[in-house]
């Protein structure tokens, strides 16, 4: 059957709440633009990014994606610029060499051939690169696609029908979000993490404030957005989504 925009996006809707569905999405995507190497990969504020999903090991670039997770991030000209939203081809940017760049030795190397100007070491060559970026589980999701460079770049046509999915895409990842547990507990602050999993060990705020040396304000700060974050009102679906892991 050929991919259509309505057919990938009630693959990407039938996937939601499923352990892969990160995976399950990304292959539709690519699949419906011509792209056949993907990363899903989860951006948050002075946080770690969280690798959702990727298919690099077929092509030997596992080093690839752990350099950019762990450091090269930091100055992808698609984050860094201004708020990225929507389809962008990584051709329309470059790195400045500039300082910002002197953070990344050891895993960034200057590559003019390359469509950012630079190569994270590990990375696969020559591939050209589209991604979608969106709000989604308190961060910047990157939905990166990747394929061999031709002479025939991106068409602005793919990039609109791309770019048509952000609003589907966004809402099906949220929602998935908030139907799994694990998904859910990996959108938390480390702080957040840290509160949660006292509360479901049955500590009140006044034990967790004590634990952790914060007060018990701080502690209702922190209720508040755990719950905001994980779609839930009440101790009691914090405990329900915690049983529903086992």
């Amino acid at each position: 059957m050929i991919a259509t925009r309505e057919s990938t996006i009630a693959g990407i809707i039938g996937a939601i709440g499923q352990a892969d569905f990160e995976a399950i999405a990304a292959g539709l995507v690519g699949g419906l633009i011509g792209f056949d190497l993907a990363a899903v990969i989860l951006h948050r504020r002075s946080e770690v990014p969280i690798a959702l999903f990727d298919n690099f090991d077929r092509v030997g670039g596992r080093q690839g994606i752990e350099n950019y997770v762990g450091v090269t991030h930091r100055i992808n000209p698609i984050l860094t610029g201004h708020p990225a939203r929507g389809a962008l081809r990584a051709r329309d940017y470059r790195i400045p060499s500039d300082r910002r760049v002197e953070g990344c030795i050891g895993h960034l190397v200057p590559a003019p051939e390359e469509e950012l100007g630079f190569r994270t070491i590990g990375w696969p060559e020559r591939l050209e690169e589209v991604g979608l970026y969106f709000p989604a589980c308190g961060g910047v999701m990157e939905c990166g696609f990747y394929r061999e460079r031709t002479a025939r770049p991106v068409s602005p046509r793919t990039l609109r029908l791309l770019g048509a999915l952000e609003a589907p895409i966004t809402a099906a990842f949220d929602c998935h979000a908030r139907l799994t547990p694990m998904h859910r507990h990996a959108v938390l602050s480390p702080r957040e993490r840290e509160v949660a999993d006292l509360l479901l060990l049955g500590c009140s705020s006044e034990a967790v404030a004590l634990r952790l040396g914060i007060s018990r304000h701080t502690v209702k700060d922190h209720r508040k957005a755990i719950f905001r974050k994980l779609g839930i009102g009440s101790l009691a679906e914090l405990f329900a989504g915690q049983r529903s892991l086992h």
